[in-house]
């Protein structure tokens, strides 16, 4: 029996304000939904006010990133779990997977880390950043 998932790869795109999961099967991207918030202005939203002219602005952007964060990893041990095996790809600039890479709980699972600025990028440009990582893969196997 063939496994259904041998050709299929996760790809993660994360950036500081969003985070988008999509299975891709080397032509097609699907759109998987995730279990929390994609967007961090969700988590923007339920931060308390600062207090007074003493907080740190950046620390509470960093407060908010991390919770973003680690909400996208919750979700993404649901979808780790739906889909054994399958190689992750995780897209970002190189501060935000640096972040995430900090605080995942599924490090063991991203097959690469690929670093960029993928916000605006068609899903053609995509196919093309992810050529080479899964050509390389998929020669080790």
């Amino acid at each position: 029996m063939l496994n259904e998932n041998k050709y299929k790869y996760l790809v993660l795109l994360l950036s500081a304000k969003e985070a988008h999961l999509y299975i891709y099967d080397k032509v097609n991207f699907e759109k998987i939904k995730l279990s929390s918030a994609d967007s961090i202005e969700a988590y923007e939203r339920d931060m308390p006010g600062r207090m007074g002219q003493f907080t740190d602005v950046s620390a509470h952007k960093e407060m908010v990133i991390d919770k973003f964060l680690h909400h996208i990893d919750l979700a993404l041990g649901d979808i780790l779990n739906h889909y054994p095996k399958v190689p992750l790809f995780v897209l970002g600039t190189k501060k935000t997977t640096g972040h995430f890479n900090q605080l995942t709980k599924h490090a063991k699972a991203v097959t690469e880390y690929i670093d960029g600025n993928y916000n605006e990028s068609s899903l053609h440009e995509l196919k093309a950043v992810l050529a080479h990582p899964i050509l390389a893969l998929d020669f080790k196997k």
